[in-house]
């Protein structure tokens, strides 16, 4: 008879877990929040994003309130991806994902950064080249950074290796966004 007791409690959470990812708001139950330094005022840190450190990409890709999918194949012998999460209007609404990764090799110098944004970001306009993704999203490349945009969702995609060429470069970043699509 115990066992009955807990389906209920087991459909509720389930139920909330649903409703969260429903009502858009980003899931903070199982994320660190990152306290401010410093001498800001209450009123400053109102317009102060909260910053969220995530204890793995499962738990952080899964408080999310939309679907973002980082890249599994990287070019470069890499360390496993970080994320953070930062909540621009303290409502779990307005979000920037951040994730990152560097090489094994520290000589190497290889750096490897995705921006996701929730919300419409203008990125600075320059000398950039239309590219096409796998799936026939535009994007717009700049060396080693790839902006584009797919289902409200914007994506910033960043890559420094010194150890190839410039055209190998472009092709990774665009293999790289690809796998996010």
């Amino acid at each position: 008879m115990k066992k009955l007791s807990f389906i209920p409690i087991i459909l509720a959470l389930l139920l909330f877990g649903c409703q969260q990812k429903q009502n858009g708001a980003l899931d903070t139950s199982k994320l660190e929040k990152v306290e401010p330094t410093g001498n800001a005022t209450e009123e400053q840190l109102k317009s102060i994003p909260i910053l969220y450190n995530v204890p793995s990409l499962k738990v952080g890709l899964e408080a999310l309130p939309f679907e973002v999918m980082p890249p599994k194949d990287l070019p470069f012998a890499a360390m496993p991806l970080k994320m953070t999460i930062e909540d621009f209007e303290h409502d779990g609404k307005e979000l920037r994902v951040n994730f990152e990764s560097f090489s094994k090799n520290k000589e190497d110098k290889i750096i490897f950064l995705i921006t996701v944004h929730n919300f419409k970001v203008d990125y600075p306009e320059g000398p950039g080249e239309e590219v096409e993704l796998a799936d026939g999203t535009a994007g717009d490349y700049m060396k080693g950074t790839l902006v584009f945009e797919k289902d409200g969702i914007y994506y910033s995609v960043g890559y420094y290796n010194p150890k190839v060429s410039d055209k190998q470069l472009k092709e990774d970043i665009i293999d790289l966004a690809g796998q996010m699509l």
